[in-house]
């Protein structure tokens, strides 16, 4: 599995989120099908995985939290939707 920087190609969707919410920070990268948005404030890091083709899979989240989340030792909070294709990671700094 490799995560694909893709940021540029997602301009409307950065400057969106830079100019709606408290995030300083939001990086885009492919996962295959499967979207991943990172987004980090002063008070916490969210990261979404999207796939609207199949469910994401426990291996691939695994991956992004490996790659993405510096303390290893950080405690998160995973919410899946119904049908698995929208996995959302939060955590408090």
């Amino acid at each position: 599995m490799h995560l694909i920087d893709v940021t540029n190609s997602y301009s409307r969707l950065v400057e969106s989120q830079l100019n709606t919410t408290d995030v300083n920070y939001v990086k885009v990268y492919s996962l295959g099908n499967t979207s991943v948005i990172y987004t980090e404030s002063k008070t916490a890091i969210g990261i979404a995985l999207e796939n609207h083709d199949r469910r994401i899979r426990e291996d691939e989240v695994e991956f992004v939290i490996k790659r993405l989340v510096k303390n290893t030792d950080t405690t998160y909070t995973l919410t899946v939707d119904k049908s698995r294709h929208v996995v959302e990671i939060h955590i408090d700094k």
